[in-house]
């Protein structure tokens, strides 16, 4: 009897070893990491739970300043759009109207970012107009030749479609799009450029076409391919320049000045080329949809011609695992429009405060001024962002959210990252770049079957870094799942 208890507590004490050294093997990893040369003056925030049964089984395992305010960049969208599944509900969906109101032709914005976004309607073969094409069709179909006026009513957000904290030199850049109650290619036109004999100025087309820009052509054909742009930011006039020596595949993008009246004067070109006639003007009108929403039981002046509605996990979805800036900062004025009444950044981020509030996270510890991260304003800790994974791996909107996110070597911004690991597939996050700023956030399915949730944060890395800081982050990551490995290898023995 002694000799068993003897070997079983040999066993013990071998198990216990091996837990101990695992965990001092794999602390000593990230601190091995987090002194590498790459942060040397780098603020740092992390935080690393294990996720059990339920919420209230959630351990910390490891923790360095997670609850010091940090820059989030673009882990600011997985909180705006977490807030927006508890707030908005996974039921909502983004609903633009197309009526006729008399004569005119009203249109009437929900700040849907997904109308007309050829990136993603290129895989069904669709452009970005062809949902105009088919409300034409339509039109057509109930015997509307010709209307008056297109009104134009975007008034479900304010008038300011740029954040005044952006950059000011990249507002003409994709990631960098206006926000406006009505959206079509996610705010961009899209140039494609085909060489016209050698030293000629090159042919293009615009995807959608309108004739809401002029563009001044002084790109010639031959040379290297080295195409650019400039754009007065207070007007419709494009200037392309530089040289082509082959067409392009990928498209030259650059944002639109005015979402709104981009979006119209789209419609409006598209209903002309399907054989409509419009007479009048196409314009703003902000009462519209008050008028249409507020109209009498028997007022029959109004006639509802097309929906178009989108869910909101697939707009989540995109702002996630694409990290389409756009996307998030619809949603987060949307937000502000549920709760206020106004649509705004300013309502927009008190909504998504409310909703960090709500789930106890301290006020001390976040600072908001958009929804995509694109503001260096922003703050929140690794704890915040912790605690906002935790909340929705346990909510009853888990598989919408969680599927938002990239799955590491498979799509979205993780579709190159953890190369060379075994760790593809198992990891789920959402990363985070502006300058000088690099983050990962998001959740570990080990090997031992247990998932992990994790925040790293890095701010004040060198400019033109950040390859360096996503590898330490993979470092930190595989640490933690080579512990999850020892202790699920203890176990078993």
């Amino acid at each position: 009897m002694k000799r068993r208890f003897f070997c079983f507590l040999i066993l013990v004490l071998a198990v216990a070893g091996i837990s101990r050294t695992s965990r001092a093997d794999w602390v000593g990893d990230i601190e091995h990491t987090l002194a590498d040369k790459e942060l040397a003056r780098a603020q740092i925030g992390v935080e690393i739970v294990r996720l059990g049964r339920g919420p209230e089984d959630t351990p910390v395992l490891y923790q360095h300043d997670s609850a010091e305010p940090l820059i989030p960049a673009s882990n600011l969208k997985a909180i705006t759009t977490s807030a927006a599944l508890e707030k908005l509900g996974a039921n909502f969906k983004f609903r633009t109207l197309l009526l006729l109101h008399g004569s005119d032709l009203v249109l009437i914005g929900d700040g849907d970012p997904t109308l007309g976004d050829a990136e993603i309607l290129k895989k069904v073969g669709w452009d970005a107009n062809t949902v105009f094409k088919m409300w034409a069709d339509g039109l057509i179909k109930k015997n509307v030749h010709g209307v008056h006026n297109l009104l134009i009513d975007d008034s479900v957000f304010d008038q300011q479609f740029t954040n005044p904290d952006w950059p000011a030199n990249q507002l003409q850049l994709r990631y960098s799009a206006a926000v406006a109650g009505l959206n079509l290619n996610a705010n961009c036109l899209d140039i494609y450029i085909e060489p016209n004999g050698y030293g000629q100025r090159v042919r293009y087309q615009t995807d959608p076409p309108t004739t809401y820009y002029s563009i001044e052509n002084d790109c010639l054909s031959g040379g290297h391919n080295s195409v650019w742009y400039s754009r007065d930011p207070q007007s419709n006039q494009l200037i392309l320049r530089g040289s082509a020596s082959e067409a392009n595949d990928v498209p030259v993008s650059i944002t639109v000045q005015d979402p709104s009246m981009f979006t119209g004067t789209v419609l409006a070109d598209t209903l002309r080329a399907e054989g409509l006639r419009i007479s009048g003007q196409v314009r703003r009108d902000l009462s519209q949809r008050s008028a249409y929403l507020n109209r009498a039981a028997n007022d029959d002046s109004w006639a509802l011609l097309a929906i178009h509605e989108t869910p909101l996990p697939n707009v989540i979805a995109r702002a996630n695992k694409d990290s389409m800036n756009l996307y998030a900062e619809c949603i987060c004025k949307r937000l502000g429009f549920a709760d206020s009444g106004v649509g705004s950044w300013q309502s927009g981020t008190h909504a998504v405060g409310d909703f960090l509030r709500s789930i106890g996270v301290p006020p001390s510890q976040f600072t908001l001024d958009d929804g995509c991260g694109l503001s260096k304003v922003n703050r929140i800790s690794a704890h915040l962002m912790v605690t906002v994974l935790k909340h929705d791996f346990y909510g009853p909107n888990s598989a919408i959210w969680l599927k938002s996110l990239a799955i590491a070597g498979e799509d979205g911004t993780l579709a190159d990252r953890f190369r060379g690991s075994d760790l593809r597939g198992r990891v789920i996050a959402k990363t985070g770049f502006v300058n000088g700023v690099s983050c990962l956030s998001g959740f570990l399915h080990a090997k031992d079957d247990n998932w992990y949730c994790f925040s790293i944060m890095f701010n004040g890395i060198p400019e033109h870094s950040n390859s360096g800081a996503k590898a330490l982050q993979e470092r930190i990551v595989k640490a933690l799942d080579e512990h999850a490995t020892a202790l699920a290898q203890a176990r078993a023995n």
